[in-house]
């Protein structure tokens, strides 16, 4: 395994959406789907029956460097998928550590811009093995990017 795969991370990905799923009794899995002809957009999850859709943030601790700019583009892919749709939908931003969400929460730009799109914020609690399956990734992430 490459030193900065990400398999843990989508582990942990699949855990927090089974996680919300329960939390708020809706049923998002990922898909893929055009918008438009050209264009397609990978969503973490959706469930077109109760019209939500949801992207899934698996990192621990406060977010740096650039990112802030994968959750901005999460937000903006949000909203994209709604417009393309032209209809209300419930959209979400799914966190699996408290600190990482400050980041859309409290006085940030990206704070502002989640109140104003209407996109909820949900922070799924992980076991402690998951945090520090996570974290050991993120260990081995940061390594490889020096």
């Amino acid at each position: 395994m490459h030193a900065s795969s990400s398999i843990e991370h989508q582990a942990i990905e699949d855990t927090v959406l089974a996680a919300l799923n329960e939390k708020l009794g809706i049923n998002l899995v990922p898909k893929r789907l055009a918008l438009g002809e050209s264009t397609s957009v990978q969503l973490d999850g959706l469930d077109e029956k109760r019209q939500a859709v949801c992207e899934v943030y698996a990192r621990i601790g406060r977010l740096k460097g650039s990112q802030p700019d994968k959750v901005a583009s999460d937000i903006l892919k949000l909203c994209l998928f709604e417009q393309f749709r032209g209809s209300s939908w419930r959209k979400i931003l799914c966190f699996a550590c408290p600190e990482a969400a400050k980041m859309v929460q409290g006085k940030s730009w990206l704070s502002a811009a989640v109140k104003l799109f209407g996109v909820e914020v949900h922070v799924i609690s992980l076991t402690e093995s998951e945090r520090m399956k996570l974290l050991e990734a993120q260990a081995r992430q940061v390594m490889v990017n020096k």
